[in-house]
This record gives structure tokens, C-alpha cells and sequence, in this order.
């Protein structure tokens, strides 16, 4: 059995979640996110794309899993459960095994917990799947408890702290290799593959999200990803990827030009700069998560750019599975969160020139502390040239 933390850590969580659970009157959750059934279980897989659940009993006993045969081995190697139940994906219907096991714990009345909104891109259960399930037990009171797990999750340990400046450690190591390679010639494809490379070489688990490379004109597209076009001298060129330890994100952006930038480059990049620099120094303790796009935004003012931003300033970063690496809360104005020590998050005020010709990407992973933020990226955020080709 390999486990990222030790029986007790898991058993505390359980027991922290119990405690909202029993503060909101719920029976039970089940719960679906592969990035929470891995905080509580440890159980880790990509086999979210069958449902799975954990059902969490307010009481004491230990949590009940259900996931599909194929995985059984995976479950004895990677959870500390003692037990669960396995359905044959040719033979049975997994929302009637759910039925039957909430029915069995003697749950087809009460209240019950589930995910109502979309949190996670891998969160396994369908609609068709859902009304199915309200279909079988139809006593049930069926709370929205989405936010339970996610708000236990938000406070990182040190420990997990750990294993993110890890991560982090190891998304400066293969951008900085992707940087040294690129060359005139050279297509976006192959410089994503040699990013890949170099976090394979550092020992990075798989990411949630490629590493996503952009050049010339289309590095106005913030998501776009890789594709056989050639880079080539005078092209701007935006690079996003993460890193991963035992499930555990950092993820780093930065932008570069192969020749040099013409001066309306040069203006927005160090406008951009000016503006990551104010939101990170702005996050401290106490302060609403939507300060740091403030006073972003109030920095871009300057060259008329904040309506050239492509989304919010941010979001949580933790636990994460394909196909993405964001966990609530963003980082919006109007949400309800604090900073609070142990949080971490991603800054990224991107900008997209499209009637331009160009786009800038500039992103670190920031932890905050009690004094304040502390960037877990290292690599400088001023605009990269390479003209020593």
C-alpha cells in the first residue's frame, strides 16, 4: 500500500469533514471529485470516467467506496480502506450500486450530501446518472454540499505545502529547459515535447494540463495548445505548464520573444509585470481573495488594459487531475474568501492582443503566509528576449 500521508492524516480529515457534516444535519456525503476522494482515501486513478463515489457516514464507521472492477488492484495499492465495493461495468449499472449500498447503510431516507455544481472537470457522475439516482430513493433529501470537502481542502498542511514547492521547484526546471531550447525552425509540438521531457527528467507525476505552447499570432490564444506551426525570429512566444507531486500542483507562465520585441512589447510586458508584482505584494492574511485583480487591474489602467485581460487573476491550486489544475475559490471580486496562511493559489493577469498580433502570459504559484505572499516560482517575471541564436 503507497500512501502520500500517514492512516492518522486521513482519519483527521475524515473526522474534520464529519464536523461540517454534523453542523449541516447530514447523514451522509457521497462524494465523486477524484481530487477529493483522493484527500480523504488516498485512493489515486484516472477512473473517473465510470462512476465512483465514497459515501461518508456522519458517524465514526469507516468510509464505503465503490468503483468499477478494472481498478480493484489499483485500490488495495494506493487507499488505506479495508474495503470496497467493485461492480462489472458489463453486468451491472453503477448508480444501482449506488442505490443499493445507501440503501444498505440505511440511507434511502435522511439526508444526503453530493456535489450540485461543477467544481472539478473529472467529477464522474452524469446527468442521466443523477436523475437515476433520485429516481431510486426517492425519500431521500438531497442537500448541495459541494463546498464541504473542497473548504477542508483549501488550508494546506505542511506536508502538502511540501509537496507543492516541490512541484514548483520542478515547473522552473522544465521551463527553464524548454527557454534554452527554443530555436528558429523548431514548431510549438516539439517545444511542448521537450517541456515534457524535462518534467519526466525531474520527476514530476503526470500533470492535469499539458504544457501549453503558443507562438507568433496565436500566442493571444491564453489555452491554446501546441500545434506543428513553426516559430520563427521576431515571434512571441507564451508558455504554460505545471508540475506535479503526488497529486500536487504548481504551475508557472512566462513569455518570450526570439528576436527583438518591438517597443509596444516591451511597454505591456513591463506594465504586466508592474501589475503581478502589486497583486502578490497586496495578499496577506485577512484580505479578500479579489484584492490581488484590484490592484492588478489598477496597474494595467495605465496602458488601457484591463479590458484586454482574458479571466480572472486566479484560483486555488492543490490536488489535481486531467483535465484541469483549478480548485475553488477564484480569485474574484465578490467571493467571500480570505487569504489565509497555507493557501495557495495561482496570479495570472493575462493579456491577449488578438487585433495586435500578440498575447502575454505571466503566471506564478503563490503561497500565503503570515507575513504575506511568498512565490513559489523563481524565475524572474520580466518579458524573456533570446536574440543569441
Amino acid at each position: 500500500m503507497r500512501l502520500a500521508f500517514s492512516v492518522p492524516t486521513y482519519l483527521e480529515r475524515l473526522e474534520r469533514v464529519r464536523a461540517r457534516m454534523r453542523a449541516r444535519e447530514l447523514d451522509a456525503i457521497v462524494v465523486t471529485s477524484p481530487e477529493s476522494i483522493c484527500w480523504l482515501a488516498g485512493y489515486d486513478c484516472t477512473s473517473y470516467s465510470h462512476l465512483q463515489g465514497l459515501i461518508v457516514l456522519a458517524n465514526d464507521s469507516e468510509p464505503h467506496f465503490f468503483t468499477r472492477t478494472t481498478e480493484a488492484s489499483i485500490f488495495w495499492d494506493t487507499s488505506w480502506l479495508r474495503s470496497a465495493r467493485f461492480y462489472d461495468i458489463e453486468l451491472e449499472n453503477p448508480v444501482k450500486v449506488l442505490s443499493r449500498l445507501l440503501s444498505d447503510l440505511g440511507l434511502n431516507a435522511g439526508r444526503i450530501g453530493v456535489n450540485l455544481q461543477a467544481t472539478s472537470k473529472s467529477v464522474s457522475m452524469l446527468p442521466g446518472q443523477w436523475d437515476m439516482l433520485r429516481g431510486d430513493l426517492p425519500e431521500v433529501a438531497w442537500i448541495d454540499a459541494t463546498d464541504l470537502v473542497l473548504e477542508e481542502r483549501l488550508i494546506k498542511s505542511p506536508a502538502e505545502l511540501g509537496f507543492q514547492w516541490q512541484a514548483a521547484q520542478m515547473a522552473d526546471f522544465a521551463l527553464n529547459t524548454a527557454i534554452a531550447a527554443i530555436r528558429p525552425g523548431m514548431s510549438e509540438i516539439e517545444l511542448a515535447g521537450i517541456a515534457a521531457k524535462a518534467l519526466a527528467d525531474v520527476g514530476s507525476e503526470y500533470v492535469a494540463v499539458p504544457p501549453m505552447v503558443v507562438s507568433g499570432s496565436r500566442s493571444a490564444l491564453v489555452h491554446g495548445m501546441a500545434t506543428r506551426q513553426t516559430i520563427g525570429l521576431g515571434d512571441t512566444i507564451c508558455i504554460e505548464l505545471g508540475a506535479c507531486v503526488n497529486r500536487y500542483h504548481a504551475i508557472v507562465m512566462r513569455t518570450i520573444v526570439l528576436g527583438r520585441p518591438s517597443p509596444r512589447m516591451v511597454e505591456v510586458a513591463a506594465c504586466l509585470k508592474e501589475g503581478l508584482d502589486a497583486a502578490i505584494a497586496s495578499v496577506k492574511p485577512g484580505v479578500p481573495v479579489g484584492v490581488p485583480d484590484e490592484v492588478c487591474n489598477a496597474r494595467l489602467d495605465r496602458l488601457d488594459l484591463r479590458r484586454r485581460r482574458d479571466h480572472r487573476m486566479g484560483y486555488s491550486l492543490g490536488l489535481a487531475y486531467p483535465s484541469g489544475w483549478m480548485e475553488p475559490p477564484m480569485l474574484i471580486k465578490g467571493d467571500s474568501h480570505t487569504f489565509a496562511p497555507g493557501m495557495v493559489f495561482s496570479l495570472e493577469p493575462n493579456i491577449s492582443l488578438q487585433d495586435e498580433g500578440f498575447g502575454l502570459k505571466l503566471g506564478d504559484t503563490v503561497m500565503c503566509t503570515e507575513d504575506g505572499a511568498m512565490s513559489l516560482t523563481r524565475i524572474p517575471r520580466d518579458l524573456i528576449v533570446i536574440d543569441n541564436f
